[in-house]
């Protein structure tokens, strides 16, 4: 997915004995990102087109002793108002400093490590966000120090001003990625520093069972001060050549703590889709059974349960 934008030249025009051709900077950058675009509808007044993803992101990896940086900016349908206050603009982005081989500090607007699911849907199997994702950070400002334990093993801590709009105490992050056997898995804690909110205690693993059927779950627990909720999800996603089937099951209950929005549920997604050279193709049926009315794909309307059906086209690079 990831293309090397060649060199970036910055030259200026010079006068006296400063020849122009002397001012010339050369910067390997990566660039990756993606388009989508779908149309849904349902049973009740909820069907039109919509642009779901627009993002492009510019990177340039560290080496040790070195520093490196990421910047993404677009439109995500899941992400808004974005970390700049607009539905369009910077999404996230930080440098980062790497002192000594396997250690690395990312400062700026990061990304979480918390939850199977990213914000860009793109990058996901499926076109609909779960439900637990909704109850989980996205992206917000803080620094994060990760140390390769060893190879193929990390741990991180996270210090950030993410905050509910209730309070502004900022946070704390713990946790630990990488591959054990045939497993790749993220542990996370994320502390949110204020007894009247929800700690978030996460576990995904994923694993291919051959090479033609990935399994994945992601596992949710929030502990609040007088009620714990908690969300799983699971996801099969069997590719026969160019086509895949991703199926996602989730079921949650927020136990009154707010963690999931007050409510407790299940749902199912359904996502055939055909994978181009450069994009995908798909089409998805998402139903839902809710204890209270909720409106889980941004229709604008709010339904105990009902069966909504989307298809989404994407070019991703």
């Amino acid at each position: 997915m990831k293309k090397v934008l060649g060199s970036l030249a910055v030259a200026g025009l010079l006068t006296g004995a400063v020849n122009a051709s002397e001012v010339n900077l050369k910067i390997p950058v990566d660039v990756h990102g993606g388009f989508s675009a779908g149309y849904q509808y349902a049973d009740k007044k909820a069907e039109g087109f919509e642009v779901t993803n627009f993002l492009i992101e510019l990177s340039k990896e560290a080496e040790a002793g070195d520093i490196g940086f990421t910047a993404a900016f677009g439109y995500l349908a899941n992400n808004a108002p974005s970390t700049t206050g607009d539905n369009f603009g910077l999404q996230y982005g930080y440098l980062s400093i790497v002192p000594v081989e396997g250690l690395t500090l990312d400062a700026g607007v990061l990304a979480t490590m918390v939850g199977y699911e990213v914000a860009n849907t793109y990058a996901n199997p499926n076109i609909t966000i779960a439900r637990i994702w909704g109850g989980q950070p996205v992206y917000y400002g803080g620094a994060r120090l990760t140390y390769e334990l060893m190879e193929g093993i990390s741990v991180f801590g996270e210090v950030n001003d993410y905050d509910e709009g209730t309070q502004d105490k900022g946070a704390w992050s713990i946790g630990s990625t990488g591959d054990l056997g045939m497993f790749s898995y993220v542990v996370s804690y994320f502390d949110k520093n204020d007894p009247g909110l929800t700690n978030i205690f996460d576990v995904i693993l994923s694993t291919n069972v051959d090479k033609d059927i990935e399994v994945a779950v992601n596992f949710d627990y929030q502990n609040g001060q007088n009620k714990d909720g908690y969300g799983v999800a699971f996801y099969v996603i069997p590719k026969f050549g160019n086509i895949s089937l991703p199926v996602r099951l989730e079921s949650f209950d927020d136990n009154g703590s707010g963690a999931y929005g007050g409510n407790a549920g299940w749902d199912l997604a359904i996502t055939p889709t055909y994978n181009f050279k450069s994009g995908y193709l798909r089409a998805e049926v998402f139903y839902y059974d809710y204890d209270n009315a909720k409106d889980p794909t941004g229709a604008g309307y709010k339904d105990k349960s009902n069966t909504v059906f989307r298809v989404e086209a994407g070019f991703t690079f």
